[in-house]
């Protein structure tokens, strides 16, 4: 009997104009990351895209300085110009295929609560084709719950199409 081989996830983050904070989600990503793999939940060729949506700040040369510092976790994605963070994900979704056995979305200011991550690939290493998690509640700066404020879905997670397969999970 053998042990089931952890999947190799690629985190996929569409960055636009996110020179100011993108040093910080890559160290805490990574640290979760560090984190998934340590307990096996994730393979160690588990790795980050960052897509570049048309930034006209400096994101592109920070992605380009750290994907030389981390070269086999951290990879960057140039796209041309400004085409919208949707199809800036598509685009991160789609250089996955063949590389990843799942893809998780992620927003690129840390929106998104990793502490879900490891349940999710649990669900997908049970058989599960797409997970994805929905924020119960998301209180204002001021502390207030808001429904105005309640996000529909926070991240998700899906498979990378092989072979004969054509369709990407929809984000």
């Amino acid at each position: 009997m053998s042990a089931v081989k952890p999947p190799t996830v690629a985190f996929v983050i569409p960055c636009y104009n996110e020179q100011a904070g993108i040093q910080h989600t890559l160290t805490c990503l990574l640290a979760d990351i560090a984190r998934l793999e340590k307990s096996k939940a994730i393979s160690p060729g588990s790795y980050v895209t960052l897509v570049d949506d048309g930034s006209t700040d400096r994101t592109w040369n920070l992605i380009e300085k750290i994907s030389r510092a981390h070269p086999k976790r951290v990879h960057g994605l140039k796209l041309s110009r400004n085409v919208g963070h949707q199809n800036a994900l598509l685009a991160g979704l789609l250089v996955q295929i063949g590389k990843a056995d799942a893809v998780i979305s992620l927003d690129a200011d840390l929106q998104d609560d990793m502490s879900v991550v490891a349940r999710m690939i649990e669900n997908f290493a049970g058989g599960a084709e797409i997970v994805f998690a929905v924020r119960k509640k998301r209180t204002s700066d001021s502390g207030s719950s808001d429904p105005a404020l309640t996000s529909t879905t926070a991240f998700s997670i899906g498979w990378v199409p092989r072979s004969s397969r054509t369709m990407l999970t929809s984000v």
